[in-house]
């Protein structure tokens, strides 16, 4: 499916008993297998985590939108070894200024995540991870790729992959210091499983995804660092019943973060650049060509993040956050052509530690956002977008 990389119900409600028995065996074996660890004297973290967050927009065509999720994370470690389970449910809507108003309502697939540091044995630090998607949403099956792509937009709602295949991403990271420098590389490869992605697309294996990460970080006092980092993406193709259908095109990420620090207040600016090459389509013959264009254009991003610690249990911050999409190089009277979107949002929120155990949170988000006319994924003019987000969190050690 031709959606923007990132680094997811009409309310036709089924009982989805199967699922939700799923879901529920993977919560009690995460329970078990963290318990069972403490009912045999070793010493494990235990953290939970979960909370709400609302998501809502409206733009100048008087379309509007919005989300409500719930996720749940449990996260336990064990000397070096760490494991986390992270699941949800989520409602998203979609209503038309003209037409009837869509629904979606779905649990969400769950994350199982490893992870092993391997510290001072070698030359240079090592962390071996190995990350599952367990197929366990109820995903989008009940509606089209139009519907989707108008309800799941990534810029507009959080969460926009409700339910995929069975994924493996095994990854290696290594790390190194010298003095006031540190440098990292890693890499990893995402296997993705087959899954019904909308009604008009089933049988849909997604292409894997490789990638390679570096970072280089420097202290140029005890108040300023600096960091550079990248990374390279490479996708493999997309097919449909088993037929090639699209591949996306590598994608080269490059990034400048600084960061400035005092006993009570912090800064941090990061600056990203994504460079995507273009993708490759099938033939009536069915082989993949290259016709010299993108449907993503070149995307740019910046972040600013301000913190006030007014106690050592209380942190306020705010973040400022722009991005540049830029047009694809598609020809503007192109039925693959997609406009420019430039998007601007202002946060604000707190953070409140409550005893030894718990930790409270809460946020409002703002943004405006204007897209010029494109001719996909449908053909529709210029529009601009304003919405709001507004989240609380929840999380408890033991």
């Amino acid at each position: 499916m031709i959606r923007r990389p990132r680094a997811l119900e009409l309310e036709k409600e089924k009982p989805w008993k199967g699922q939700k028995r799923m879901n529920k065996f993977i919560l009690i074996l995460a329970f078990l297998v963290v318990f069972s660890f403490q009912g045999i004297g070793l010493a494990i973290d235990v953290e939970m985590e979960t909370g709400f967050q609302f998501d809502w927009w409206r733009d100048s065509e008087s379309n509007s939108g919005g989300q409500s999720f719930i996720p749940l994370k449990i996260s336990a470690q064990m000397k070096e070894f760490s494991m986390s389970v992270l699941t949800g449910y989520a409602y998203t809507f979609f209503a038309p200024h003209s037409g009837e108003n869509d629904s979606i309502s779905s649990a969400l697939d769950t994350k199982l995540n490893f992870s092993y540091p391997i510290l001072d044995k070698l030359p240079f630090q090592v962390l071996l991870g190995l990350d599952f998607n367990l197929p366990t949403g109820k995903g989008t099956t009940e509606l089209t790729s139009q519907e989707i792509n108008q309800a799941l937009d990534p810029d507009l709602v959080s969460i926009t992959r409700l339910g995929e295949g069975f994924n493996v991403n095994p990854t290696l990271s290594l790390a190194k210091e010298w003095g006031n420098w540190v440098a990292g590389l890693g890499i990893g490869y995402l296997w993705r499983g087959k899954y019904d992605y909308a009604t008009d697309l089933r049988n849909y294996d997604p292409g894997d995804i490789f990638t390679a990460t570096a970072e280089v970080r420097y202290e140029f006092s005890p108040v300023w660092s600096a960091r550079l980092f990248g990374q390279y993406a490479r996708f493999g193709e997309d097919k449909v019943e088993d037929h090639s259908s699209y591949k996306e095109g590598d994608t080269y990420l490059t990034g400048v973060g600084l960061r400035y620090s005092q006993k009570t207040w912090d800064a941090a600016f990061a600056f990203r650049y994504i460079l995507r090459e273009n993708s490759e389509f099938p033939t009536q013959a069915g082989d993949m060509v290259n016709p010299g264009h993108g449907i993503h254009g070149n995307e740019s991003t910046g972040d600013l993040l301000v913190r006030y610690l007014v106690s050592d249990r209380t942190t306020l911050w705010t973040r400022l956050y722009g991005l540049l999409l830029e047009a694809n190089d598609f020809p503007s009277d192109s039925s693959f052509y997609v406009g420019q979107r430039q998007k601007i949002s202002l946060e604000i929120g707190g953070k409140r530690i409550f005893g030894k155990y718990w930790e409270a949170s809460l946020f409002l988000r703002g943004f405006t956002m204007h897209d010029d006319a494109r001719q996909y994924p449908d053909v529709r003019g210029g529009r601009t977008f304003n919405g709001l987000s507004i989240g609380a969190n929840l999380m408890a050690r033991f």
